[in-house]
């Protein structure tokens, strides 16, 4: 499946950033904290770019600001995807 229909396939809407738009977030969690890239985002998720490794299911605090608006977001989440390239986090709150 091309990136495409894959984010098409998707329940939620996601905003994605261009690579010139770099919007850092700052991650917590009980074993570290990291900063790194917002690529997406969604009403259920985030992708970091990061070279952070954290296993499956590992919670952990997002904040971070969106450029345009100037408005800050903070949340909590689970890791649920890692690939090579950063973390996917489902929001948990």
């Amino acid at each position: 499946m091309d990136r495409l229909n894959h984010l098409k396939s998707r329940k939620d809407a996601r905003l994605v950033f261009r690579k010139d738009q770099n919007i850092a977030a700052h991650c917590l969690t009980d074993r570290c904290n990291f900063d790194g890239r917002i690529e997406n985002v969604s009403s259920s998720g985030i992708f970091i770019s990061t070279d952070q490794k954290l296993p499956k299911g590992e919670e952990i605090a997002v904040s971070f600001t969106f450029p345009d608006s100037g408005n800050s977001v903070k949340a909590t989440g689970k890791v649920a995807r890692v690939t090579d390239s950063g973390i996917g986090i489902e929001i948990l709150a």
